[in-house]
């Protein structure tokens, strides 16, 4: 399906989100668990034309999506998902026990969500939340993009929803306080790696030639882009790159900076497989967040988790979402102007492929070890066990 948007689409999806997901489920169906996915498909009018969506479910790695069918127009297409899901949720809480089972929900797919929850709450099934954002947050963020009414909407019922689940799973501590306010049985899990990345080496010899900084995601200059872009123009070294992957507000920008210095390239959005590859093969890995804007407290960037899974030394700001076992194995931006960056950078740079090849390993074999997505779905089953609902019983299935 991801490789259909992305032949079919205007802008291509964005794969954060998506791959958090994937990841969970495919750790709890290594951990013993049957899963059913219920899956809307991301298309809006803006990003794909296509008006009538009606896909068959689809089966990659032993595991199901089900696709809801819908017309794509604004409010029409949260309609139709909505009783699709909430029937869909209806007949699967009857074929399946409630002290077995549990009903997991991505809280920012608002229509799939309220639907699934209301339909578990009729059923008498605990439901859990998986909280990667604050609906608040969301329309913080795009304050400065056009007003959408029915997004608005959205993002009020969910904010109104958020706080009716039996469990959650959250990305920061801080988050804890504004969502889980009856203080329900919760997780915190600020992000999960591929187990199989154990199978993929980064090696030195497999470097590109040139020594490339990289930065994957949101290209928005509140997310730090032209900070990191003025403190990269003045490093002078010739065998510098700066590579960008991703979509935001700044791409329109970045065939002026690329006028300025042509070591700075930009690739858009391409399927992360290339993203993962290209991690590899880079010499630093930068994420230039701002720690002082509110939503830090409340997430966790997962680019920083694919970066450090990589091999390839990570340099990031110091985010109070980021938990302290986390400071050792990253470089940090102790001072977030261009200058700091920029004195940050050379210093970084002035080390030995070597030193920063071995720094990077330590990182890798740290979210390997803790966060891959077996190790952290054995915590939410862990979780609803001790709370009740007997997922995972002497039968580990």
């Amino acid at each position: 399906m991801i490789n259909y948007l992305f032949s079919t689409s205007i802008r291509k999806p964005l794969l954060s989100i998506q791959k958090f997901h994937r990841l969970l489920v495919e750790g709890l169906v290594k951990n013993g668990c049957e899963i059913t996915i219920l899956s809307s498909i991301p298309i809006s009018r803006n990003n794909n034309r296509k008006t009538w969506w009606l896909k068959k479910s689809e089966i990659q790695k032993d595991l199901k999506y089900i696709y809801p069918p819908f017309v794509n127009f604004p409010f029409i297409r949260q309609f139709i998902i909505a009783i699709f899901s909430f029937f869909g949720t209806m007949w699967w809480c009857l074929n399946n026990k409630r002290e077995r089972s549990i009903i997991i929900c991505d809280v920012l797919n608002i229509s799939t969500s309220i639907a699934s929850l209301s339909a578990a709450k009729i059923c008498r099934f605990k439901a859990c939340a998986i909280v990667t954002d604050l609906p608040y947050l969301i329309r913080q963020k795009r304050k400065n993009t056009k007003n959408n009414f029915i997004e608005n909407i959205s993002i009020t019922l969910g904010s109104k929803f958020i706080r009716s689940y039996d469990f959650y799973v959250i990305l920061t501590a801080q988050m804890n306080e504004v969502v889980n306010i009856f203080r329900k049985p919760y997780i915190v899990m600020e992000g999960l790696v591929d187990f199989n990345m154990a199978e993929s080496e980064n090696l030195l010899n497999k470097k590109a030639e040139e020594r490339i900084l990289l930065y994957s995601g949101g290209i928005y200059e509140k997310y730090g882009i032209k900070n990191l872009l003025e403190a990269f123009m003045k490093l002078r070294e010739k065998d510098l790159r700066l590579h960008f992957y991703g979509l935001g507000d700044m791409e329109k920008n970045m065939d002026y900076y690329k006028n300025l210095d042509p070591r700075i390239a930009y690739f858009g959005v391409v399927p992360n497989e290339i993203v993962v590859k290209k991690q590899i093969e880079a010499t630093l890995l930068i994420n230039p967040r701002p720690s002082n804007q509110e939503y830090t407290r409340y997430s966790f960037p997962s680019k920083n988790m694919e970066y450090m899974v990589s091999g390839t030394p990570i340099v990031t700001t110091r985010l109070p979402g980021m938990p302290d076992e986390y400071r050792e194995y990253v470089y940090i931006f102790n001072d977030e102007s261009v200058s700091g960056m920029y004195t940050e950078l050379k210093s970084l740079l002035s080390k030995s492929r070597s030193e920063l090849n071995t720094f990077g390993g330590k990182a890798k074999q740290f979210v390997l070890d803790k966060k891959n997505n077996i190790v952290q779905t054995q915590r939410l089953i862990n979780l609803l066990n001790e709370n009740g609902i007997h997922i995972y019983g002497t039968s580990n299935n």
